[in-house]
């Protein structure tokens, strides 16, 4: 399927002919370079590949399946730069430099995973991060790291050796040296403007519509899944424009919240499309299996497992080629419910007229009173020069790894904000870094891939320019959004605020698997390696809030366990 490469790179490899398949997979040389990806790369006239899909910023919005001699040179004469600032996609570019250095960048949607292995003074890359990894070369630490920050964004994985070159980010090889660069920050886009609430909405709605016809056109059956919420019936809508063949499909749980299928047909009417029905199925689900073995972390939930079998039904049946998802537009939609919106538009414009607006809209969101809202604007005001603390959850490990939890890596590097930044956009670049987590769902070279349109350059670029206290205007959340495609989608869908999703399913699967749970967890590797405190099995069948968050915490553990087993060839326990 499209978007599969492995690079090798070797300052002792000189050819420049083609190189050998492998599998079927076709393979292309450049001198100190060989690449295998599973379709015909754009062909840089010498100076390059690039695998994935490409879209110019102007012209017809369609893939380019095709450079000319001028365009390339344009790329080359830049270094490969005018990438970013004339194209847009979901890609890794490939290029050689005069000085024999050979250039590897990442587009800034993050859309094609990119990891990398450095073994001496040769670098392996891949989209797939298992062909990097080694059986047994499993990172306890980085686990450790990783259940700990709920999955914050990093380079590091939890494979050792094998780490994420990160969006936007250009990785330089020359006779054994290599050099990191960023071609491409957030952070370049979040020098708010005050356009008026309309006039960005407007805006939203072209680069948005765009994109995601771009996507839509570029494949001949898509499946997408469908809740009847905001960003799921935002893609849906623009894609049913130009899409070949679109497939709705909706998850079903049996509790009220698990089943959306009243908001999702609303979708579907509106749009011509049937509605594809399919229940969460606990038959599907083995917490001894690995969800994700493919990921180079344990990122998956277990409900994937069942959500995975419907789509391998789909895609079999209709023949499907692209799985799309409204993935990631809470986070670009700028979903936050906190006092920064009103901190940024009190260092934006002073005590202006407009921040009794922005107190009132944020009660109205969050139901606090105005007297709250005024003292954590007030802490957080006043901690400006302090970093925010991430999130941490060390529930269910030992004492042992959270202390080793100080031996930290580096951070990722859009989590560190640039002095003078306004702590709304930092929260909401954090919340961009989280999203990129989940772009891939299913390995490459044996399913379709998985897109996730509103993760696209320009649409990102656009909801970082938009002031935080516009993204809660009227006291709703995601406003701008809403207003955007006001007119595009029914208006039920518009003002929906409540959220479904699988808690009730999860919530089954633990119940079923409360006790095979506690034995993968004790006889296991996570608690040989000492990362874990099992006390946490203690009281989580409790019908109780607690109880509920520890069975939750008591899966995702599990998935952690059943991931390492899988990477270190332990045959995976049944239910």
């Amino acid at each position: 399927m499209p978007g599969y490469f492995r690079l090798e790179i070797s300052p002792s490899d000189r050819r420049a002919h083609l190189g050998e398949a492998e599998a079927g997979i076709p393979a292309f040389a450049l001198p100190g370079a060989r690449l295998w990806c599973d379709e015909t790369p754009l062909d840089l006239h010498g100076h390059g590949y690039l695998v994935g899909h490409l879209f110019e910023r102007a012209g017809t919005g369609r893939r380019i399946l095709d450079l000319d001699e001028a365009a390339t040179a344009k790329i080359i004469a830049s270094g490969g730069r005018s990438l970013v600032s004339d194209y847009w996609g979901g890609y890794v570019a490939v290029l050689k430099r005069p000085d024999g250095a050979i250039t590897t960048f990442r587009d800034p949607s993050g859309l094609l995973p990119c990891y990398y292995r450095e073994e001496g003074a040769d670098i392996k890359l891949s989209s797939d991060a298992a062909e990097l990894g080694r059986r047994g070369g499993v990172d306890y630490e980085a686990i450790a790291r990783f259940l700990a920050s709920a999955g914050a964004p990093s380079r590091e994985t939890c494979l050792e050796g094998v780490k994420v070159l990160l969006p936007g980010e250009c990785l330089t090889a020359l006779r054994g040296l290599r050099r990191f660069e960023s071609w491409w920050s957030p952070w370049e886009w979040t020098n708010v403007t005050e356009s008026g609430f309309q006039a960005e909405a407007h805006k939203l709605r072209e680069v948005a519509t765009r994109c995601i016809e771009s996507w839509a056109s570029s494949f001949n059956s898509t499946l997408i899944g469908v809740s009847g919420g905001l960003d799921s019936s935002i893609v849906a809508c623009a894609a049913a424009r130009r899409a070949a063949t679109l497939h709705c499909l909706t998850m079903v749980e049996e509790d009220a919240i698990g089943d959306e299928r009243r908001y999702a047909s609303v979708l579907t009417k509106a749009i011509g499309v049937p509605l594809l029905e399919a229940r969460y199925d606990l038959g599907e689900v083995e917490i001894g299996r690995a969800v994700a073995p493919h990921h180079p972390w344990p990122h998956a939930p277990y409900y994937m497992q069942a959500i995975a079998a419907v789509h391998e039904e789909l895609c079999r049946e209709h023949q499907i080629d692209a799985i799309f998802s409204g993935n990631g537009g809470d986070n670009i939609f700028c979903a936050i419910r906190s006092a920064s919106p009103f901190v940024d538009r009190f260092l934006t414009q002073g005590p202006a007229r407009g921040l009794v607006d922005t107190l009132r809209d944020l009660s109205e969101l969050t139901g606090a009173s105005g007297a709250v809202i005024l003292r954590l604007a007030w802490d957080r005001y006043r901690d400006l020069r302090r970093p925010v603390a991430l999130h941490r959850d060390y529930s269910g490990l030992s004492s042992a790894a959270i202390a080793a939890l100080a031996r930290s890596v580096a951070p990722h590097p859009w989590m560190e904000a640039p002095e003078g930044a306004l702590p709304g956009k930092a929260a909401h670049v954090r919340l961009l870094a989280r999203a990129q987590r989940s772009v891939e769902l299913y390995p490459r070279r044996t399913h379709a891939p998985h897109v996730a349109p509103l993760l696209s350059q320009p649409i990102v670029e656009t909801c970082l320019s938009i002031p935080t206290w516009q993204w809660i205007e009227g006291g709703r959340d995601r406003s701008i959004a809403r207003a955007a495609f006001q007119s595009i989608l029914p208006e039920q869908l518009l003002r929906r605020t409540s959220k479904g999703g699988p808690g009730g399913f999860m919530q089954r699967i633990f119940q079923a698997n409360a006790e095979a749970a506690g034995d993968l967890l004790r006889n296991g590797l996570l608690a040989r390696a000492g990362l874990l405190d099992l006390t946490i099995l203690e009281g989580a069948s409790q019908p109780t809030v607690d109880g509920f968050e520890k069975a939750q915490r008591i899966l995702t553990i599990c998935a952690a366990e059943s991931w390492v087993r899988s990477w270190t060839d332990v045959e995976p326990s049944r239910r």
